[in-house]
């Protein structure tokens, strides 16, 4: 196990440059950037809406060539792509990721407000999960063709079949508007704590952050109910019809016992392979219920820094991505050793 925790690592550094460099060269393929933004507000084109003078300014083609050069000497955009790469790759290894070209703060300090947000609703959302929906697996398999397996089964399909905006909207518009409940809102329409959190006590705070992110955990959660309760159901029962189950029935073992003590741990194995793919949520947190919820965190970070061209940002926040995927597997691998000790790495 150790030898091969090693190999894995060591694996990861070449994959952690293919990743992150076909990245870099794509970026720097795309229209826009930094110097092109940089030209449209010098020479009025925002119309004033955008911290322009709100009036063209008149530039020869010279000028506009001399102030491109000097603005891509500026943003470090005058030297080839690789070599801006490995200086880019030499930054980050002492957690360097540049200054944001939008906010002119070192584009860290952004990722790092940012991030516990994400966290604050991820975390919950991956605990949840395995806590309702291995449950729920078992409890369908035990009653596979049943009042319940059919009924649950319909509703996990058709909240399945509804995209995740349009759950957020409607959380948004039933809980957090006075439009569809008498009793008006119960849920804030947006962010994550209140304007007094700072003047609350430890509890206070505690309660306050689960009232603002029990909405975002919940759809979050939605999405991923039905394809964990199904793959937790057809890994049970396909457990239960195996030859040793049926050995342990004929010594007359208790059904709860079987089920319980040896079919359910061979069962989850395959829900093992999910476990790391929660960790680049973590990070990554969720475009849309991020936007809809008006949570600033790593999702809407991940769509503002595309948007507005800033690649300091974005390459931060894929950096942190890709070693969450990475190191994901590596704990999916893991975890199949604690569920199983019999798989050998050898």
């Amino acid at each position: 196990m150790h030898a091969y925790i090693v190999r894995r690592l060591l694996a990861m550094i070449p994959m952690f440059f293919i990743m992150t460099g076909v990245l870099f060269i794509i970026l720097d393929k795309l229209p826009g950037g930094p110097v092109q933004e940089a030209l449209a507000r010098i020479r009025g084109s925002d119309g004033g809406g955008g911290g322009g003078s709100g009036r063209n300014v008149s530039m020869s083609t010279e000028e506009i060539a001399k102030l491109r050069a000097e603005l891509e000497k500026q943003y470090g955009l005058d030297k080839p792509v690789i070599v801006r790469y490995l200086n880019w790759v030499k930054s980050i290894v002492i957690l360097d990721f540049g200054d944001s070209i939008t906010t002119r703060q070192p584009a860290m300090d952004t990722i790092v407000s940012r991030f516990p947000v994400s966290l604050g609703f991820g975390i919950p959302g991956f605990f949840l999960t395995y806590l309702i929906c291995v449950p729920l697996g078992v409890a369908k398999a035990l009653k596979d063709g049943g009042k319940f397996d059919i009924i649950s089964s319909v509703g996990l399909f058709i909240v399945y079949s509804i995209p995740p905006l349009v759950i957020s909207i409607v959380m948004l518009l039933v809980f957090c508007t006075d439009r569809v409940l008498p009793s008006g809102a119960i849920f804030p329409l947006g962010g994550f704590r209140s304007d007094n959190f700072s003047e609350m006590s430890f509890f206070g705070q505690i309660g306050d952050y689960i009232y603002h992110m029990f909405l975002p955990v919940c759809a979050s959660l939605i999405g991923g109910f039905t394809v964990t309760t199904l793959l937790m159901k057809n890994s049970l029962l396909e457990v239960i019809r195996s030859d040793y189950v049926r050995t342990a029935r004929a010594k007359g073992l208790g059904e709860n016992f079987i089920i319980y003590k040896h079919a359910l741990r061979n069962a989850i194995l395959p829900l093992m392979v999910g476990i790391g793919g929660f960790l680049s949520t973590f990070v990554a947190g969720s475009v849309i219920i991020e936007a809809v919820f008006g949570l600033p965190g790593m999702g809407l970070l991940f769509l503002e820094a595309i948007t507005a061209r800033d690649y300091n940002v974005f390459m931060g926040v894929q950096v942190l991505i890709s070693l969450s995927i990475m190191f994901g597997q590596l704990f999916s691998d893991m975890a199949y050793v604690i569920v199983d000790p019999r798989i050998d790495f050898n």
